[in-house]
């Protein structure tokens, strides 16, 4: 394992009432639904001189506002890491996907969309900006719980996007 094969992130952000495609453009306006989350990662494989990366995340969030619940997600990531600028601002970009369970069916967004499910889809969307040549990163995300195009439930009904900041520590 590499010196830096682990993570740790702590973000928090408030839920929007649009979505993903809103949320991102600022288009959605927020509504009173808070999460904080500690996230611990793994990078299990590294490829084009570590230019790209997979990871392992396990999630748990805490929500406070209109909606109270604990929330679990595992998603795996690819992890992009090479830009030209790295020597002055280190930067990557993630996705991942994976299941999500909420302790209770989620208030807020039930509604927002008349229907949710605990079981979920999870999405992550993931800017990472730190120093080079440091193991911190200020992290902007979107933590989206999805019925994944009517996978898991009806398209349109239940799910949750979240605009959120915080930090990584690698190690």
């Amino acid at each position: 394992m590499a010196a830096d094969d682990f993570a740790v992130t702590v973000y928090g952000g408030q839920m929007t009432d649009g979505d993903f495609g809103f949320a991102l453009t600022g288009q959605a306006d927020y509504i009173d639904a808070y999460v904080v989350v500690g996230a611990l990662s793994w990078t299990f494989a590294r490829f084009f001189e570590d230019a790209l990366s997979f990871e392992l995340e396990g999630q748990v969030g805490k929500w406070f506002g209109d909606q109270h619940n604990l929330e679990f997600n595992l998603p795996v990531a690819i992890r992009w890491s090479k830009f030209p600028w790295n020597n002055y601002v280190s930067t990557s970009l993630a996705y991942g996907i994976g299941p999500s369970y909420a302790s209770k069916e989620p208030k807020a967004e039930i509604e927002e969309h008349d229907s949710t499910k605990k079981f979920l889809v999870y999405w992550f969307g993931e800017l990472a900006l730190g120093p080079s040549g440091s193991n911190w990163a200020c992290v902007l995300r979107i933590h989206h719980r999805s019925g994944a195009f009517g996978l898991v439930l009806d398209r349109g009904v239940g799910g949750s996007n979240t605009l959120a900041i915080g930090l990584k520590y690698r190690f």
